[in-house]
């Protein structure tokens, strides 16, 4: 898959353009602040249907703009042509189409314009909270399966109404005699999507984990396995999946008794639930364990040094592209944010060499030096000063 051209109006710093870009690497130059960024989050929003940075819709539109729009003409691997666009208004509108059709539903975008992003935020995977880790399997797992992210947003749901309920029965808004019925009505909500959300975690993690290991040894040559293991929190998950479930997405079994299990493990503990007022279990507490050198090595996250959590993080990342390929046979579009900063030389190279073998990649720096005398078949560069962009020839010129 790769983007063609964009159609940029009004989104934040950045000039009204039209750009076209190469099918293998193009590379955004620029000192902090001018719009490198700006760009990677324009060509990138359509994928996500919203800010990779978590930015609020109308802080993305010009300052002296009421509305931005942004055209893309995306090519999928078949060569075939379509053409996706969203428009955000200040106002708080926000649409999207694909070939001129209105797409009401976040699920239908997901997955549909493929893209990875690399970041010097993104690399702390390993060592981050565990929100970052969920949030990174079930955006994967939703791109090969638009069901996980229906689930995933049927299950927040539904956590969100019980969550406020045990609240107001805290606070003693309601009554605990007339509550229990509606806390059990939640929680079987609740387990009805639990389930397939921790089987899809589990399926994930172990699609990753093969390719993230081959990424690592490539990037570090370091002769230490590197596997991504799903830690769910809830007991009757843990029991259902088997050793072999974790090690092959193949063997994660769908047994229909897991969510009448995790109904009853959830409302077992109601009468504590209201005690404290919160939830205390579920999906929404589930880790998942980074480990170099197997069962017998070391956990990343908490005795990982930092090359080592940066190294398994990067490779974990372009594990997702191949999962991808696996799946759906889509190449997914690559963007890499300042990420070379983080990396010595070699590293860089590797990952260079890495990203730039089988994607359209886009790059963005503000270092000369991250890619010096590297020059890949293909190239287009640009650089970017207050917004606007200019061609250039050579690269490696000192910003």
């Amino acid at each position: 898959m790769r983007i063609v051209s964009a159609r940029l109006n009004g989104f934040r710093n950045l000039a009204d353009t039209d750009l076209t870009f190469s099918s293998r690497v193009n590379l955004v130059q620029g000192r902090n602040g001018e719009g490198k960024t700006n760009l990677l989050e324009a060509l990138n929003y359509f994928a996500l249907g919203r800010s990779h940075r978590g930015a609020r819709n109308t802080d993305l539109v010009s300052f002296n703009q009421d509305a931005l729009h942004v055209e893309l003409e995306v090519a999928e691997d078949t060569d075939a042509l379509f053409k996706c666009e969203y428009g955000l208004g200040r106002d708080g509108g926000r649409r999207f189409r694909i070939n001129g059709e209105a797409v009401r539903r976040r699920a239908d975008l997901v997955g549909r314009l493929a893209t990875v992003f690399f970041n010097p935020d993104s690399i702390r995977l390993v060592r981050g909270a565990p929100e970052r880790r969920r949030h990174f399997v079930d955006q994967g797992m939703a791109e090969i399966d638009a069901t996980h992210l229906e689930h995933l947003t049927s299950f927040q749901r539904a956590l969100k109404q019980k969550t406020g309920l045990l609240r107001d029965l805290r606070q003693g808004v309601v009554s605990a005699t007339n509550a229990r019925d509606d806390l059990s009505a939640w929680n079987r909500e609740i387990a009805h999507h639990a389930a397939p959300v921790c089987l899809g975690r589990a399926e994930y993690a172990a699609l990753l984990t093969p390719s993230a290991d081959r990424a690592h040894r490539d990037l570090t040559d370091d002769s230490h396995s590197l596997t991504m293991t799903y830690r769910p929190r809830l007991e009757s998950v843990a029991a259902h999946l088997s050793p072999q479930s974790t090690e092959s997405p193949e063997k994660t079994p769908k047994n229909p008794t897991l969510e009448r299990d995790i109904y009853e493990e959830i409302d077992y503990i109601t009468e504590l639930e209201i005690q404290r007022g919160r939830p205390l279990t579920g999906p929404q507490l589930d880790d998942f364990e980074v480990r170099l050198g197997g069962a017998d090595g070391w956990d990343l996250r908490t005795y990982g040094s930092q090359g080592e959590t940066r190294s398994a993080a990067i490779s974990l990342i372009l594990a997702r592209s191949d999962a991808l390929y696996r799946r759906r046979q889509v190449r997914p579009v690559l963007f890499l944010d300042d990420i070379f900063s983080e990396l010595d030389r070699e590293r860089t190279r590797r990952l260079q060499e890495m990203t730039t073998r089988l994607h359209q990649v886009f790059i963005a720096t503000a270092r000369p030096d991250d890619i010096a005398d590297w020059r890949p078949e293909g190239m287009s560069a640009w650089r970017v000063e207050a917004g606007v962009f200019t061609a250039v020839e050579d690269p490696s010129a000192t910003l």
